[in-house]
């Protein structure tokens, strides 16, 4: 019985004892302790471009050296141990984000580690446009609409084709490649995927750091022929500012300065090319365009920054950098033609505004809602006459704002076929706008619908020629169409007055 005993006694001991050999479980290093001596510091700065560091460092172990970064890449990542130092490459990606960002080398052997780190600086002129030199000529009509209005005539009291749909940058069911050409092997633009061309082309001004003070502000001034100014604060630091929002055929002059000292940090000129002055305000307010520039069959031209045309521009569509940029604009007073009990005031401080609450577009805005157009009428002239440019919308800026819009540019006296032209370019504005979202599940592949063959266009314009009389000009049947409803000759001839030179 002792025996026995002692036996389940020395059993369990013999459990915790811990044998020599590794391959039986003994956790003794496999070799030397793990030492690992990096050569320098162990910082390595990158510019913004991109570039590679070497790390040299020695290890008595087989060694491995990993990051977390997708931006940087390590060669090789693996090696022997060594008794001279081993150098590995890591190449860093260019830095295209907005800040300034690092990341850590860690170098393993065995149980050790050890970190190196790398910092990559950002780009000064990251989120820079195409950089604008002084002296130079560009194009302020976003290129595709360019392409599409000089191109294209149409001629007048003929609404029986319409050619926007062969352009690209809208919604035609076609298939393009990435160049924007048309492409059996392409893809056709769908829902949430197209380009925007209703965006005008956007430059930047930039200048160097010599001599910057990285403290002060910076004061931008951009002002054009046509007596405009808009003056914008720049961060501290900063190299560059975007401009977009260009009228055509205008000269500009501008100049940056630091307000700490003075200084002038760039100044210079640039004169602009297109056939549309298109407005883009932050973070939407899109299918944006002034009715200026157009010709009148007298020879006179439509004024620029007096009345501007399209979607909705409200609270959840401009942010508060849009606000600004409407107001640098110049737009004093919003005319909302939506029918809504809940609209009230307009999103942008210190703008007059008005909403009468049209149901539609077309003949049925004319003559249902013609009490509420000679209000719209009434608005627009009362602003134009206290100097506070217009900016007139409904949800989309294609219906009810292309009413109005045919009405205006009509009694101004610009050719009828060109009308059609400025009508159609709401083609190239992005879904939400050229296309209505609840047309989605009727039209998967959104195709604009409301060219000037269908809808608002085909049934606006006869019905302005059926008033012009025999003989009558378009804008004959316009004005027709004013007295009508009861707005004055003197104040038809006011409103040409103001807008015409």
């Amino acid at each position: 019985m002792k025996r026995f005993l002692t036996f389940l006694l020395i059993i369990p001991l013999c459990a915790f004892c811990k044998p020599d050999n590794p391959e039986q479980g003994n956790d003794k290093p496999d070799g030397p302790e793990a030492e690992i001596v990096i050569s320098g510091a162990g910082e390595f700065s990158v510019g913004y471009e991109g570039g590679s560091v070497s790390l040299s460092f020695t290890s008595n172990r087989e060694w491995t050296v990993t990051t977390g970064e997708d931006w940087l890449h390590i060669n090789p990542a693996s090696g022997q141990a060594s008794e001279t130092p081993v150098t590995v490459n890591v190449s860093c990606d260019p830095n295209e984000t907005l800040s300034t960002r690092d990341a850590y080398l860690v170098i393993t052997a065995g149980d050790l580690k050890k970190t190196a780190r790398v910092y990559q600086s950002v780009d000064p002129y990251a989120g820079a446009e195409t950089e604008l030199v002084s002296g130079t000529s560009v194009l302020a009509t976003n290129p595709n609409v360019e392409k599409f209005l000089n191109e294209v005539t149409y001629p007048d009291k003929d609404w029986s084709f319409t050619k926007v749909l062969d352009y690209y940058g809208g919604f035609n069911g076609k298939k393009y490649n990435a160049n924007g050409q048309e492409d059996p092997a392409g893809e056709i633009f769908t829902w949430g995927r197209q380009p925007n061309s209703d965006k005008p082309m956007s430059y930047s001004i930039r200048w160097s750091a010599d001599g910057l003070d990285p403290d002060s502000p910076i004061l931008f001034v951009l002002e054009d022929k046509l007596g405009w100014k808009s003056e914008t604060d720049v961060a501290s630091g900063s190299l560059f500012v975007n401009i977009t929002n260009l009228v055509p055929n205008d000269e500009y002059r501008y100049k940056a300065t630091s307000t700490s000292d003075g200084k002038v940090l760039v100044e210079g000129s640039f004169s602009t090319t297109g056939s549309l002055h298109q407005v883009f305000f932050r973070s939407g307010c899109r299918n944006g365009r002034d009715l200026g520039g157009w010709k009148t069959l007298d020879g006179k031209t439509v004024k620029y920054r007096k009345l501007y045309r399209g979607g909705r521009m409200q609270s959840e569509t401009v942010n508060k950098a849009g606000q600004k940029e409407i107001l640098a604009e110049g737009i004093r007073a919003q005319l909302d033609l939506r029918n809504s009990d809940r609209i009230s005031k307009s999103p942008v401080e210190g703008v007059d505004f008005l909403a009468p609450g049209i149901e539609t577009g077309g003949t049925t805005m004319l003559k249902k809602d013609k009490d509420k157009t000679k209000q719209c009428f009434d608005f627009v002239l009362n602003s134009l006459r206290n100097s506070k440019p217009v900016y007139f919308h409904c949800s989309l800026g294609r219906d009810r704002t292309g009413t109005l819009d045919i009405l205006l540019l009509g009694l101004l006296g610009v050719r009828e076929g060109d009308i059609s032209k400025a009508y159609e370019v709401t083609y190239f504005a992005p879904v939400g706008y050229s296309v209505s979202s609840s047309e989605k599940d009727s039209n998967p592949t959104p195709v604009f619908k409301n060219t000037r063959r269908e809808w608002v266009y085909s049934d606006v314009a006869p019905y302005f020629w059926s008033l012009a009389g025999e003989g009558g000009t378009f804008a004959d049947g316009v004005q027709n169409y004013l007295l009508s409803i009861g707005v004055t000759q003197e104040e038809i001839d006011e409103f040409r007055a103001i807008m015409l030179e």
